[in-house]
This record gives structure tokens, C-alpha cells and sequence, in this order.
């Protein structure tokens, strides 16, 4: 059993896939296929026709009117009437209220492209961080794996010394117990490496990972001061720009509710045609003219409108303050754990060189009788730590590059740097 499970893992975690799944793609097939972001864009259309309705309000307005009656009382002749008319109206003048309507829709259709792209770039984020966190799980388990085939092998060279009666039973139990811990280990790691897959399937909205692999890709990175960072963050991320634009659609909601204490004029013509019975002669009618209609009191309504969306745009403009804050501490948290990833890199590289002269040595030592099998042991352990150590460092710089990418409002730039 023992090795069957070594050889499936290691047909799973050692074998080079033919054709891998490059980031960029894997980024393109979300954006195409994932539900949520086609979602979001349906926002746009809404959008553009709560903007036709808003225009229509302020155009020319046409009605159709008909009425047929049909009378009849004891001792008078029966009566039948009939008349249809047709009517129009436009908006004359509405204290900017119909206006502001239109102002305001057209400001909703930016913010849901704003919000459109903001959701692009979030989608992009998440598709990349799930793929860098498949080629972490990969190399750990790669590293996993060959721990396990380092003490295996020492393992059949323990059992060969063992019976030849070099060396002691214990020693042979203490190499096997290892040899099982470790593939136990790998075998977790492939697993963990499958739910990332799993992970980054969904984001992609494919049915399943039996086809999907990963390859490295680089970073091309230069780290500089963090208020360059802050700076292009605020003028590039979409939802401080979409917070701004609310607060305008907030003001154009002032501009309305105000509109109640100004009067307004609508002009209107219309024709009718009506006939009676027997004769059904009809006679034609016109008329124009000009309407206007002025609340001068309406029991505080107008006011408290007016107070509420002036409390709206202060509101939003403390959302847009605490959305400025988290960019900022997004982007100051990122800033900080790349640059201690980046100094992560050269000391987990480092460790891993002193591991394997540490376990070279322990492994010589035991092999002429001046060491003992915990001395290899420990330094078998502690060179798959420092290479684990070394595998989390590098994929943190990774990840950590487009979280401050993500941070900044430019995650698909970083893709294809």
C-alpha cells in the first residue's frame, strides 16, 4: 500500500504537465465566464435605461382619451353620446427637478462602469491570487515529496546495513516510522494543492480540474517609496472614483428635493371629437395653452426632503473618507509585507544551503558509525523546513506583489508585466 500511494503521488507531483494553463490565460477565462462579473454589467444596462426614462420625463408627452354613454329614462327618448380626444404636454419648467433627473442618471451609468471595472479588477485579483497559491501548494509538495524519497532511500540503506547486522533493529523502525510521516505529509500537501485548484476552477467557472494545471510565471518588480503607491492609488482605483461621483448624484438630489418650493409650467394642446345619437354629427374642439401650479405650503415636506438629502451627501462623503483610509492601509500593509518577503528570499536561500551541508555532514558521519540516525534525521527535517521556508518566501513576494497591485487599482497591469 505504502508503495503504491509513493508511486501515485509521485506520478502526480514529479511529472512535468504537457500543457499548462498559463496565468494570463487562466484570467481571461474568468473575466469571459465568470457569473458574478457578467452580473455586474448587466448594471450598466440598467443603468443607461433608468437614463432613457429620465429624458423622457422632460420630453413631449402624447394621450388618447375616448367615452361612449348610452342613457335611457321612462318617458324620454333614448340618448347615446360618443367622443375621443388626443392630447399632448411638455414640461416647460420644473426648478432644474427634471433636470437634475437627467444629470443624475447619466452619472449612474459612470458609476456602474466604474463599478464594472472595480469588480474586473477584484475578479483579477482573486483569479491570481488562487493560481499563486496552486504553485505554492505545488512546490510544498513537491519538496514533501522529495524528503520522502531522501528518507526512503536512507530507509533501504538502513535495512540492507540492518541485515547484514551493522545496524540495530531500532534504528531500521525509527527510518521507517519517518519514511511513513513524510509521505502522510506529501500526500496532505497534493490534497492542499487540489483545493487551490478547486479554488481557481470556480473563479474561472470551469466544470472541473481534471485538465487544469499551473506553471510559473515571473514578477518583474521594483519596489519604491510607499507614497508613490498612495498617490496612484488615489487617482487610480475605480470605487474612490464611483464614492466622488455619489456624492455628486447626492448634491443633484438637493437640486431636486428644492425644486418643491419652485413652481412649475407644463404647455399642453388637444383636440376632441364629439357626436350624439341620430344625427352623429361630430364636432371637432381644440385647445392650447399654458399651465403652471406652485405649492406655496406643504406642511414641512419640501424641508424635510431637502435636510435628508443634504444628510445623503454628507454621509457620503464621510464613506468616500473611510474608503480613502482603507486604500491607504491596503496599500501601506501590502508595501510592508513585500518588502519583508523580498528580504525573506535571500535568508531562506541561504538557510537552505546550511541545511544541506548540515544533513551531508550527518549523513556521512552516520555512515562510518561516528553519528547517530536522529543527527540525519533532524537534518533531513530541517533542510524540508528551510526549502518550505524558502517556497513560502518566493510566493510571497508573488502574492504580495499584486496585493499591492491590487491595492493600488491595477491588478491587470501587473498581470501582464
Amino acid at each position: 500500500m505504502k508503495k503504491f500511494l509513493t508511486t501515485i503521488l509521485m506520478t502526480l507531483l514529479l511529472s512535468t504537465p504537457a500543457q499548462a494553463l498559463p496565468v494570463h490565460q487562466a484570467v481571461q477565462t474568468a473575466l469571459t465566464n465568470n457569473p458574478s462579473l457578467q452580473r455586474t454589467e448587466e448594471s450598466i444596462r440598467v443603468a443607461e435605461e433608468s437614463l432613457k426614462s429620465a429624458r423622457g420625463r422632460k420630453g413631449l408627452s402624447v394621450g388618447v382619451s375616448g367615452r361612449a354613454n348610452f342613457s335611457k329614462v321612462e318617458g324620454v327618448e333614448e340618448s347615446e353620446s360618443m367622443s375621443t380626444g388626443l392630447s399632448a404636454s411638455i414640461p416647460l419648467y420644473s426648478g432644474e427637478r427634471l433636470e437634475s433627473a437627467i444629470k443624475s442618471a447619466e452619472l449612474g451609468i459612470d458609476i456602474s462602469k466604474l463599478e464594472f471595472s472595480q469588480a474586473q479588477d477584484d475578479l483579477i485579483y482573486l483569479v491570481v491570487t488562487a493560481y499563486v497559491n496552486a504553485l505554492e501548494n505545488l512546490a510544498t509538495a513537491r519538496v514533501d515529496m522529495e524528503t520522502e524519497k531522501n528518507l526512503s532511500d536512507h530507509e533501504k540503506m538502513i535495512a540492507a546495513q540492518y541485515e547484514a547486522g551493522a545496524k540495530a533493529k531500532i534504528d531500521l523502525l525509527r527510518a521507517q516510522v519517518e519514511t511513513s510521516n513524510s509521505l502522510q505529509t506529501a500526500a496532505r500537501s497534493h490534497a492542499a494543492y487540489e483545493v487551490a485548484l478547486t479554488n481557481l476552477a470556480t473563479l474561472m467557472s470551469t466544470d472541473s480540474i481534471a485538465a487544469l494545471t499551473v506553471e510559473d510565471f515571473e514578477t518583474h518588480l521594483t519596489l519604491e517609496d510607499v507614497e508613490k503607491y498612495l498617490s496612484e492609488a488615489e487617482e487610480n482605483r475605480f470605487d474612490l472614483k464611483a464614492d466622488s461621483l455619489r456624492i455628486e448624484q447626492g448634491e443633484l438630489d438637493v437640486t431636486s428635493a428644492k425644486s418643491g418650493w419652485l413652481p412649475s409650467v407644463d404647455a399642453s394642446f388637444g383636440t376632441d371629437l364629439s357626436g350624439v345619437s341620430r344625427r352623429w354629427h361630430f364636432t371637432p374642439d381644440a385647445s392650447a395653452g399654458i399651465s403652471a401650479s406652485w405649492n406655496i405650503f406643504d406642511s414641512g415636506v419640501t424641508r424635510a426632503a431637502v435636510d435628508a438629502a443634504k444628510v445623503e451627501v454628507e454621509r457620503l462623503k464621510l464613506a468616500m473618507s473611510a474608503d480613502l483610509d482603507s486604500v491607504h492601509e491596503d496599500v501601506v500593509t501590502a508595501h510592508k509585507n513585500l518588502k519583508i518577503a523580498l528580504l525573506r528570499i535571500t535568508t531562506t536561500q541561504r538557510a537552505v544551503e546550511l541545511a544541506e551541508e548540515e544533513r551531508y555532514i550527518a549523513t556521512e558521519r552516520y555512515n562510518v558509525g561516528e553519528g547517530i540516525l536522529l543527527d540525519v534525521l533532524d537534518a533531513e527535517v530541517a533542510l524540508a523546513t528551510a526549502k518550505k521556508n524558502n517556497v513560502s518566501a518566493r510566493y510571497d513576494v508573488m502574492r504580495y506583489s499584486f496585493d499591492l497591485a491590487h491595492a493600488v487599482g491595477d491588478t491587470l497591469k501587473a498581470v501582464r508585466s
